[in-house]
């Protein structure tokens, strides 16, 4: 039975959040997305707060939250600020990434521990120019060469790059099928033949600094989570937070540019007759069409969240369906509030033009829309979403 009422452990972490991304994260969020500026002193107030270790196990001191309280938390920090949030996901996507590494592992176990005491950040490097969202099948390689390991080639639209203290980077090991050949190579910011190409210039999301980055380094073997091109039974237990952060910085992008709306029609009143434009009801009907699509995004994500909590080899369907509901109640949402808000939506002095911005990156973040609803289909289909191969039955139609 699916479950989808918080307890009082998950409810305390959502409001932990809501509280830091109101009074820290909100009364920023313009000035950095104006100036495409790294939100540096919001990643240390989510450390202050504990926040930075969620995901982190608490053996390493951590809080050790399941994906459920985590998603929420990234919602409330993204409808302040969602540049911030999108860093947050991705730091914490890595977090989970090394916790399954970490009882063998002393460098992965070192790391989380330096996340947790002393605020250090983490940050994705998956996509690359010549593949884009097909994340699992890298063109940068791996190549062992005795106790160390060779990275070359480049990665794309890393999120935090020229910021972060590590970052974890998947590349291919040999000439095997990727998931056999996957090495998720951890390295620090300072590792020598690691550069940065900052490249990061964008319509939305500006201050997440999604760099380009450049290898040419050798690292120890003990920094492959999972051992050279081992690593794919790792990354899957960290890809659920890596698609789920995706989608609930969506859900929190929407709920922003509701509750600006909402708020507007409530205020704005007419010349004419003195009332407010939610007298109307042709406006109401926008407002509930917002309310819908926003509660529908809220249940789809804790269903997403609560399978890949619960039943995670069967999780990829919901978390697939999760972020292309989320991704497109973004888009949906803030295209209505706009409609809805005129000429003050529009304005840059108000945050709803930030939100429509920063509702497109989801749509293009990780597996992009049409990707995602070409694996819902394959699934509905009763086909492997993640193959190209597709065999008509054989036999008499029914």
């Amino acid at each position: 039975m699916v479950d989808l009422a918080l307890s009082s452990d998950q409810q305390d972490i959502v409001e932990q959040a809501r509280a830091v991304a109101r009074r820290c994260l909100a009364p920023r969020a313009t000035h950095h997305d104006r100036d495409g500026s790294f939100p540096r002193e919001n990643i240390a107030d989510l450390h202050e707060a504990g926040l930075l270790g969620l995901l982190v196990p608490t053996e390493y001191g951590g809080t050790g939250a399941d994906l459920t309280a985590w998603g929420m938390a990234v919602a409330e920090l993204a409808e302040a600020c969602g540049s911030t949030a999108l860093i947050f996901a991705m730091h914490s996507g890595a977090a989970r990434l090394l916790s399954a590494d970490a009882a063998t592992n002393p460098v992965a176990a070192q790391i989380l521990k330096e996340i947790t005491a002393d605020g250090r950040l983490l940050s994705w490097g998956f996509s690359e120019p010549g593949t884009g969202g097909n994340i699992l099948n890298p063109q940068l390689r791996a190549t062992l060469d005795g106790d160390r390991v060779h990275l070359e080639g480049t990665k794309a639209f890393c999120t935090g790059a020229g910021h972060a203290d590590y970052y974890v980077i998947n590349a291919h090991s040999g000439d095997q099928e990727f998931r056999r050949s996957q090495t998720m190579a951890l390295l620090p910011a300072d590792q020598d033949g690691l550069g940065v190409k900052e490249t990061w210039d964008a319509m939305g999301m500006r201050a997440n600094s999604a760099n380009t980055l450049l290898l040419d380094c050798h690292i120890p073997v003990q920094n492959c989570v999972g051992g050279p091109g081992g690593g794919m039974p790792r990354l899957t237990h960290a890809l659920p937070a890596l698609i789920l952060g995706l989608a609930a910085a969506s859900l929190g992008v929407a709920r922003a540019a509701q509750a600006f709306a909402n708020d507007h029609v409530m205020r704005r009143k007419l010349a004419p007759t003195g009332q407010p434009l939610a007298a109307f009801q042709g406006v109401r009907l926008h407002v509930a069409d917002m309310a819908t699509t926003v509660h529908t995004a809220h249940l789809s994500l804790l269903h997403g969240a609560w399978v890949a909590q619960n039943d995670p080899l069967e999780a990829l369907g919901a978390l697939n369906m999760s972020k292309y509901i989320c991704n497109k109640a973004a888009i949906s949402v803030a295209d209505t509030a706009m409609q809805v808000t005129g000429g003050h939506g529009f304005l840059r002095a108000n945050p709803l033009e930030r939100h429509y911005r920063d509702a497109r990156a989801g749509a293009v973040m990780g597996a992009n829309l049409d990707a995602l609803r070409d694996m819902i289909g394959k699934a509905a289909l009763g086909l492997d979403p993640r193959s190209d191969t597709i065999n008509a039955p054989t036999g008499d139609r029914p």
